[in-house]
C-alpha cells in the first residue's frame, strides 16, 4: 500500500499514477515476452537440431523426433502469448498465460536437450524474467508448474528431465527447492521493487501539488512586483539614495540582494557604518565631503574602487559611483554600487597566467637554448666529417673513411633521438600518447635494454648490471615498446649523470589488493638531485640544475616522457635521491593477472652481452624490386644499398607510374612511399591489390606515429619501414619479402612428404577411448560425415568460392579435433589458411592430402 497520507487528493493521485506506472509495466514486459517466445521458438528447434538431429535405424535415418517435438510443441507454446501480448497487453490474465508458456518452454528445452543439466539454468532465467512483472502471483504460478513437472516427469520419464534413466524417486523435490530458493529472493526483490515504485507515486503526486502551489505563489509574486516596480529598480547596479548627512533613504532590489538588508532594515543608518569596513570609509567620507561642497550643475561624480562587506560580513570588491542631486528643499547623494569581485578575480587570473606565460616563455627559451646546442652539435658532426669526406681529406685511407662514416652515422643517430623525444612529448601534450597490451617476458626486455647500454656504461669506467627481488614471472602483459623507451631514458639518465660507481636496475613482482605490478628500480651512485628540486625533474624542459645542460647535455625532456609513459600504463613514477650520494627511480606498472603465470626461481638464460652493430650479409641476387618515391636522393641512396646486394632496381617518381610498371612488368618486391604527388602509396597500393597484384608491397614512410604501421597494413601493405631508413633493415626486409614464394613451394613439398608418412603407417585411428559406447557411436557419425564433407569442399574450389571453402574446412577441423583425429585438424588448419588467403593451388594439394586420408580413417 501507498504511505499513509492525510491529504485523501493526494491519496488518489497517487494511486492513479502507481496504476499507470503498472500498467506501463505489464504491456512492455508482455511484448517483451512476445518476441522472446519466437527467440526461444527458434533457440529450442535449433538445440533439438545440434543435440539429436536425427535418429538411426540400422543404416535408415529419420529426423529425431525431438526437433518435431521443438517445431510443433514450440508453436503451440508460443502462439497464444504472442498473440495475447500483441492484443491483449497489461491484462492480468495475459502475464499468467505468459507464465504458464515460459515455464512450458523450459520443460520443452530440458526434453529437447535430454535432460542436460544446463538447460535446467533456463527454469531460473525465467523466473528472474517473470519477476520483471512485479507481481508474486505469476511468479507461484509458474513455481507450481515446475514443480509439477519435475514431479510427474521425475516419476513417469526420469530420462527427459534429469538425463538418466533411472532417478532417485525424491530427486523433483532437489530441484523444486533449488526454485523456491530463489522465488525467495525474487519475492523480496518484487517486494522492495514494488514499495519503491509505490513510494515514487507518492512522492510524485507530492511534486504536483507542490509544483501547483509553487506557481500559484509566483503568480501572485510577478503581480506584486509589476504594480511595486519603479524605474530605479529595473538599474542592473545596486542603487543606495541618501541624505545630506549620509544616512540610508532607500534602497533598490539589487543592492537588498548585494548587501543583505532590506530597505526598512536600513533606513536610517548611516551608509559609511552599514557597509564600508574602517580602512576604506575615510576614502568614501572624504568623496562625499568634497562633492557636498560643489555647487549646481558643476558637480561631477565621485567615483571609488574600495571594499564593501555584506550583512553576514563577507568583503567583496565594488566600484562606487556617487552623484550629488540638489533639490529644491534638500540635497541628496544617489550612490550607485557595481560588484566587480568577478573583475578582480579575472584580473588576478590574467596576472597569473601573465606570470605563467612569461615563466613558460622562460622555460621555452631556455629549452629552445638547449634544443639549438643539441642539434647544432651532431649537425656540425655531420656537415664538417661530410665536408672532410667530399673533399677527399681523408688522403684515400679505408679506415679515417670508415672512422668518418662512423662518426656521421652516431651523429645522426644522436639528432633523430633528440626529434623522437620532441615528437614523443608533442604527442603526449595533445593526448594521443597511444598504448598497447601484449604479453612479453620482463626478464629479456630488461636484459636487451642492459645489454644496449653496457657499451655506454664501460666507456664511463662505470659498472651496469640488473637483478630481480624475488620470483620473475616468466611474461607480464602490458605495453613492452614503452617499457623499453622507459627503462633507456631512466638508465641512460643514470649512466650520464654517474662518473663512478655503478647503475643497478632491479625487478619485482608484487601482488597487492588493487592489483599485480612490475617494479622497476633505476638506482645510480651518481651526482644526486637536491630535494627542493626534485618535483621540477618530471617538467618537460627542465633538469635539475640548468648549468648541468652545458655539461651533461640534454633537453630536460626525457623524465617528463618518462612520467606521461608510466601515467598512460596506469603506474607510478616516483624518485628519491640524495645531493652526491645517487639517485633511484621507482616505476610501479601495472601488468595484469599473474595468479596463471609461471614464475621463475632464477632468470633464464638470456643474451647480455654488448650490444654490436653487424651489417647484414644479405644476398639480393637475382631479385628485381622496383621502389617508387617522390624523393631523389631517398631513390639514389636505396638503389645504392640494394643494388650493392646483388638487387636489380627500378625507380619511378610517384604511384602511377609504379601501378603501371609493377602490372606490366615482374618485380619480386615493390618499395612504396605512402606520401607522393599525383597518386599516394596508399592508392596505389589498393588499386594494386584490387588489379590482382600479389607481390609483397613494402610501405616507407616518414610517419613513425603509433597507428602509422595499421594504416599501411590496411591498405594492403606486406611490410613496413619508417625513415630515415636502416640499411640493414631494409636489406633484411627486402630478402625476407622476396623469399616467401620460396617458403609457400617448400610448405607444399612439406605437406605432400607429411601425406606419405601417414599413410605408410597405416589406419588412422581416434584418441578418444571408442570402447565406451556413446563416444564410439559420436566417432563413427563423424566418420561418415567425411565424405560429404569432403566433396562439399572440392564443389567450393572448383567454383573458386574460397568463403565457403573456408567454412566447410573451419567445420571438419573442429569437429575432428574433438572426434580424436588430430591429424585431420592439422591438415584442416593449413587448408583454411590458404582459403582465407585465396591460394588454390596450395589448396588443392592440401584438398588431395584428405582424400588420401579418408580411406584410412576408420572407428
Amino acid at each position: 500500500m501507498i504511505a499513509r497520507t492525510d491529504d485523501a487528493q493526494i491519496q488518489t493521485r497517487a494511486q492513479e499514477i502507481l496504476q499507470q506506472r503498472e500498467l506501463q509495466i505489464y504491456r512492455r514486459i508482455d511484448r517483451m515476452f512476445a518476441v522472446l517466445m519466437i527467440v526461444q521458438w527458434v533457440g529450442a528447434v535449433g538445440t533439438a537440431l545440434c543435440v539429436s538431429p536425427q535418429t538411426w535405424s540400422g543404416a535408415q535415418a529419420t529426423v529425431h523426433p525431438h526437433v518435431w517435438f521443438a517445431l510443433i510443441g514450440g508453436g503451440v507454446i508460443s502462439s497464444l502469448p504472442v498473440w495475447m501480448a500483441w492484443q491483449m497487453p497489461g491484462r492480468t490474465v495475459t502475464r499468467y498465460v505468459i507464465a504458464v508458456a515460459q515455464m512450458l518452454f523450459s520443460s520443452l528445452l530440458v526434453q529437447v536437450s535430454g535432460g542436460r543439466l544446463e538447460t535446467h539454468f533456463h527454469v531460473f532465467g525465467s523466473l528472474a524474467f517473470l519477476a520483471a512483472y512485479r507481481d508474486w502471483g505469476v511468479l507461484m504460478v509458474a513455481t507450481a508448474l515446475v514443480g509439477a513437472d519435475h514431479l510427474i516427469r521425475g516419476v513417469f520419464w526420469p530420462q527427459s528431465v534429469f538425463g538418466v534413466a533411472i532417478a532417485d524417486e525424491w530427486r523433483w523435490v532437489e530441484h523444486t527447492g533449488w526454485v523456491l530458493f530463489e522465488d525467495l529472493f525474487l519475492l523480496i526483490t518484487i517486494r522492495k521493487s514494488t514499495e519503491e515504485m509505490e513510494n515514487n507515486a507518492l512522492q510524485t503526486a507530492l511534486f504536483e501539488r507542490h509544483h501547483d502551489d509553487l506557481q500559484r505563489y509566483s503568480a501572485q509574486v510577478h503581480r506584486s512586483f509589476e504594480k511595486e516596480r519603479s524605474i530605479i529598480d529595473g538599474s542592473l547596479d545596486a542603487v543606495v539614495e541618501l541624505d545630506a548627512r549620509g544616512d540610508v533613504l532607500n534602497l533598490n532590489g539589487p543592492a537588498e540582494r548585494l548587501f543583505g538588508w532590506t530597505v526598512e532594515e536600513a533606513a536610517g543608518r548611516r551608509f559609511d557604518q552599514l557597509v564600508i569596513p574602517e580602512h576604506d570609509r575615510q576614502q568614501y567620507l572624504q568623496g562625499l565631503s568634497e562633492l557636498s561642497k560643489t555647487q549646481a550643475g558643476q558637480a561631477s561624480p565621485q567615483r571609488f574602487e574600495m571594499e564593501c562587506v555584506d550583512r553576514n560580513g563577507r568583503p567583496f570588491a565594488v566600484e562606487l559611483a556617487i552623484v550629488l542631486i540638489h533639490g529644491s528643499e534638500e540635497t541628496t547623494f544617489c550612490a550607485f554600487v557595481r560588484d566587480i569581485t568577478d573583475r578582480k578575480s579575472h584580473e588576478l587570473d590574467m596576472q597569473r597566467a601573465m606570470e605563467e606565460a612569461e615563466a613558460a616563455n622562460r622555460t621555452k627559451s631556455e629549452f629552445l637554448a638547449n634544443m639549438s646546442h643539441e642539434i647544432r652539435t651532431p649537425l656540425n658532426s655531420i656537415l664538417g666529417f661530410a665536408e672532410l669526406l667530399v673533399r677527399n681529406a681523408d688522403g684515400g685511407d679505408e679506415a679515417t673513411r670508415r672512422d668518418y662514416a662512423d662518426t656521421i652515422r652516431t651523429s645522426a643517430r644522436h639528432l633523430l633521438e633528440l626529434i623522437n623525444n620532441v615528437l614523443d612529448l608533442s604527442k603526449i601534450e595533445a593526448g594521443k600518447l597511444q598504448v598497447e597490451q601484449a604479453r612479453f617476458s620482463p626478464h629479456q626486455l630488461i636484459a636487451e635494454v642492459v645489454s644496449l647500454l653496457r657499451v655506454r656504461a664501460v666507456e664511463k669506467g662505470i659498472v651496469l648490471n640488473y637483478r630481480w627481488d624475488g620470483a620473475i614471472p616468466e611474461s607480464v602483459a602490458t605495453d613492452p615498446h614503452r617499457v623499453r623507451q622507459l627503462l633507456l631514458n631512466l638508465a641512460g639518465n643514470a649512466i650520464k649523470f654517474t662518473e663512478q660507481g655503478s647503475v643497478m636496475i632491479v625487478a619485482r613482482a608484487e601482488r597487492e589488493a588493487d592489483g599485480c605490478h612490475l617494479v622497476l628500480e633505476v638506482r645510480d651512485t651518481g651526482i644526486g638531485i637536491d630535494s627542493k628540486k626534485l618535483e621540477d625533474v618530471f617538467q618537460p624542459f627542465v633538469q635539475a640544475d640548468s648549468s648541468m645542460t652545458r655539461r651533461y647535455g640534454g633537453t630536460g625532456l626525457g623524465l617528463a616522457i618518462c612520467k606521461n609513459i608510466v601515467s598512460a600504463l596506469g603506474g607510478e613514477l616516483s624518485v628519491a635521491s640524495e645531493l652526491g650520494r645517487g639517485t633511484t627511480f621507482t616505476a610501479r606498472l601495472a601488468v595484469g593477472d599473474l595468479r596463471h603465470v609461471r614464475m621463475l626461481e632464477s632468470p633464464p638464460e638470456t643474451a647480455t652481452g654488448d650490444y654490436v652493430d653487424v651489417p647484414t650479409s644479405a644476398n639480393l641476387q637475382g631479385v628485381r624490386v622496383l621502389l617508387a618515391d617522390d624523393g631523389e636522393t631517398n631513390r639514389k641512396l636505396i638503389q645504392v644499398f640494394l643494388t650493392r646486394h646483388g638487387a636489380e632496381v627500378q625507380a619511378v617518381e610517384n604511384g602511377e607510374l609504379a601501378c603501371r610498371l609493377a602490372l606490366t612488368d615482374e618485380f619480386d618486391v615493390v618499395l612504396m612511399d605512402m606520401q607522393m604527388p599525383l597518386m599516394d602509396g596508399y592508392a596505389a597500393t589498393r588499386k594494386l591489390r584490387s588489379l590482382g597484384f600479389e607481390k609483397p608491397i613494402i610501405a616507407l614512410t616518414a610517419h613513425a606515429m603509433k597507428g602509422d604501421r595499421e594504416k599501411c597494413t590496411y591498405a594492403g601493405c606486406s611490410g613496413y619501414l619508417s625513415k630515415p631508413l636502416n640499411v640493414d633493415d631494409l636489406v633484411r626486409t627486402v630478402e625476407t619479402a622476396a623469399r616467401v614464394d620460396d617458403r609457400r613451394s617448400q610448405g607444399i613439398q612439406s605437406a605432400k612428404e607429411l601425406k606419405i608418412k601417414r599413410a605408410l603407417n597405416g589406419p588412422i585411428r581416434s584418441t578418444l577411448p571408442t570402447d565406451d559406447d556413446m563416444l564410439r557411436e559420436i566417432v563413427a557419425e563423424f566418420v561418415e560425415s567425411i565424405p560429404a564433407r569432403l566433396e562439399a569442399m572440392e564443389r567450393a574450389l572448383a567454383e573458386e568460392n574460397y568463403e565457403e571453402l573456408q567454412q566447410h574446412v573451419h567445420g571438419l577441423k573442429g569437429s575432428g579435433g574433438t572426434a580424436g583425429f588430430v591429424c585431420l585438424s592439422e591438415v584442416s588448419a593449413e587448408l583454411e589458411s590458404c582459403a582465407v588467403e585465396g591460394r588454390g593451388d596450395q589448396a588443392a594439394a592440401l584438398l588431395n592430402e584428405l582424400k588420401e586420408m579418408e580411406p584410412l580413417i576408420v572407428v
